[in-house]
């Protein structure tokens, strides 16, 4: 068993590589030497019809576009010098685009040209053919070495995995960037605090906090007063019982399950909105016309008649008299100016967890670099195994991503 690290396996993969590759290199070596040639030849076919083309005037026009597409086809003839399988293979695809775009343009041209013209076109079709038959020949050599293929593979997979090695210096400058921006969300945070705090602390504004508290204890009372209808009132509103209630009424149903406190500000005194539609409940159910279990019919029926007799009156009024206060204070400088700095407290509290969410998420992006580390060492074992019938242990030297990680999770 042999111990490489990234580098020296690179190193020790190309030159096995090109021992068990040769005979495929050689062969199509030989390939792409033909090929180039005949691309030079047509090339010269371009060119000689371009030159007989300005001697006669009256074929100038066919023969020079004929010449003029024949050379950018040869031009755009793609491929790369290295010989690789993976070249090779391109290589057969560009001769056959190559050969179809050169007679899709024969089609146009060729027949409506000079016959003086006509040993050159022989001499098209028989590079025509050369290439046809190179292309088969490529064909026979992919197949036959099909194999090279999968070793090529692994090269491009320890390519990467190289490169995954070298990720560091770009994680820790992610994490220096977002680090700054960390700590003067920090700071920002720390100075809306404190003057928030103060502000709250030298004025009457924790009265005005405490309305705020009172009016969310209402708005729980409210909840728990109303929820035993809740299932009840959503069959009424869906069902077609016959029975009808006033808009304001409909409208209520729904508002007070979704604000109770602003529907019951909003309500005259004693919610009749709500005891019309809570009526009209109790009607669908005592004529039958809603069909309900016995012991939500029998629940709806007792909360009904607790709210008609004024169970949630004194609710109400704490509600109304807490926002009479509220819009006291709302023409207030203390009221504007406490808005003001617990938006800022509020906004630097956003802002502060923005940018550590951005740190954890550079910290979960070096967990997936650290497992796809070791998922391509670990295939990459496995394929030279497979391919070179030799056991490799790739040695991953210290890459410095666990420090980083470490910085991501304390901040």
């Amino acid at each position: 068993m042999t111990t490489l690290t990234v580098d020296q396996l690179d190193k020790w993969y190309r030159k096995r590589l090109a021992t068990q590759s040769k005979d495929f290199i050689k062969r199509a070596e030989k390939s792409h030497k033909n090929v180039s040639q005949t691309l030079k030849d047509v090339g010269t076919i371009a060119g000689d019809l371009e030159n007989s083309a300005k001697d006669d005037s009256e074929t100038i026009g066919i023969a020079s576009r004929f010449a003029l597409k024949l050379d950018g086809i040869v031009k755009d003839f793609d491929v790369e010098q290295d010989i690789t399988y993976e070249s090779t293979e391109a290589m057969q695809e560009e001769i056959q685009r190559f050969i179809q775009e050169l007679w899709g343009a024969g089609a146009r041209w060729i027949r409506r040209m000079d016959k003086r013209h006509k040993n050159t076109i022989k001499m098209l079709d028989t590079y025509m053919k050369e290439l046809s038959k190179e292309m088969k020949v490529l064909g026979k050599l992919l197949y036959e070495f099909s194999w090279v293929k999968d070793l090529e593979r692994i090269g491009r997979r320890i390519q990467t995995l190289n490169e995954l090695t070298y990720s560091a210096e770009g994680f820790e400058e992610q994490i220096r960037q977002i680090q700054l921006k960390i700590d003067a969300a920090k700071k920002e945070h720390s100075a809306a605090t404190q003057a928030y705090n103060e502000f709250t602390e030298t004025s009457n504004v924790a009265e005005l906090l405490s309305l705020d508290e009172e009016s969310e204890h209402i708005a729980v009372l409210l909840r728990m007063k109303l929820n035993p209808l809740k299932k009840q009132i959503k069959k009424f509103m869906q069902r077609d019982t016959g029975v009808r209630i006033s808009p304001s009424s409909q409208r209520a149903l729904a508002e007070y399950f979704e604000d109770p406190l602003t529907a019951i500000i909003a309500e005259p005194d004693g919610t009749p909105a709500l005891v019309e539609g809570l009526e009209g409940l109790q009607k669908a159910l005592d004529t039958g016309k809603l069909k309900l279990k016995d012991r939500l019919a029998r629940r709806a029926s007792e909360e009904i008649k607790a709210i008609k007799n004024g169970s949630i009156s004194e609710l109400q009024l704490q509600a109304k008299g807490l926002d009479e206060k509220r819009r006291t204070f709302a023409g207030s400088d203390v009221y504007r100016k406490s808005a003001v700095l617990a938006e800022r407290l509020n906004e630097a509290l956003r802002n502060l967890e923005y940018h550590t969410n951005d740190l954890l998420k550079v910290g979960d992006d070096i967990k997936k670099q650290i497992a796809r580390i070791e998922e391509f060492k670990t295939r990459i074992e496995s394929e030279i195994l497979e391919f070179f019938e030799e056991k490799i242990t790739i040695k991953i030297e210290e890459l410095g991503l666990e420090p980083l990680l470490a910085r991501c999770a304390a901040s």
